[in-house]
């Protein structure tokens, strides 16, 4: 470890789940983490464990994007990690297509990531800094009855690679970290209800990962072992992608 010894990184959505991964693995790899959430006892807590910062903020309103970016622009002279992994999962068909449930998802899958990566930009060039945007295997996969989250990741990577274009001369890197299926607080019920004996007949690693297995990936990213990685995407599925293999025979 010690990969991140000296840097700062922002982790949004870092109270549960993927994100909350990330920050301890971030703060073990020797990073001094900024932890976000909406849950302020979560975060207090998870910050007090790593020895972090929390901040809180809705990122559903931009009034609120705006606050958590002066905390870190008044708070760091840099920022060399910028992770934007909240993010909001309704599933809707079509035919029951919610407006208001879509511009929820749209503000902060998307536009919340946008805002807050245009305002850090001050410290990210400083640090020549590395922004990580956590997709999913459905921002290319198709995701029946959900079209609303799928786009949206659709769309957090083409901001990716386009940005990575146009912040590479400032030595700031753009990735996508697109995680497949992942066993979370908030999706331990659904994997539960599909049937794990479906997902490791489905995904060729034969298992759903842990969120732990999401750490390494995403310290690739963040870290200099990745200096000359930018525009791109890394897929951490198990080989779910390659969607095939669930004709195979046993």
């Amino acid at each position: 470890m010690g990969v991140l010894d000296g840097k700062v990184a922002l982790v949004t959505g870092s109270t549960s789940g993927i994100g909350k991964a990330l920050a301890q693995g971030f703060a073990a790899a020797g990073a001094r983490v900024w932890v976000h959430g909406r849950n302020e006892a979560a975060g207090e807590a998870l910050a007090e464990q790593l020895g972090a910062r929390f901040v809180a903020a809705d990122l559903a309103h931009s009034e609120q994007v705006e606050r958590l970016a002066e905390t870190i622009l008044n708070e760091e002279t840099q920022l060399d990690v910028l992770v934007n992994n909240a993010g909001v999962e309704i599933i809707m068909p079509i035919e029951k297509m919610d407006m208001d449930k879509l511009d929820q998802i749209w503000r902060i899958n998307v536009r919340a990531p946008f805002q807050l990566t245009h305002l850090l930009l001050p410290r990210l060039k400083q640090a020549r800094g590395s922004v990580i945007n956590i997709t999913s295997i459905h921002d290319t996969m198709p995701y029946p009855n959900n079209s609303a989250y799928s786009a949206s990741k659709a769309a957090l990577a083409m901001f990716s690679k386009t940005i990575a274009v146009e912040l590479a001369p400032h030595g700031v890197r753009v990735n996508n970290f697109a995680p497949g299926a992942v066993e979370t607080e908030i999706n331990r019920d659904v994997i539960h209800e599909i049937g794990e004996d479906k997902f490791r007949e489905w995904i060729p690693l034969g298992r759903v990962a842990q969120t732990e297995e999401m750490i390494g990936p995403a310290l690739f990213l963040a870290s200099d072992a990745s200096s000359y990685v930018t525009g791109t995407t890394l897929y951490a599925d198990g080989g779910y992608l390659q969607n095939l293999v669930r004709y195979r025979p046993d």
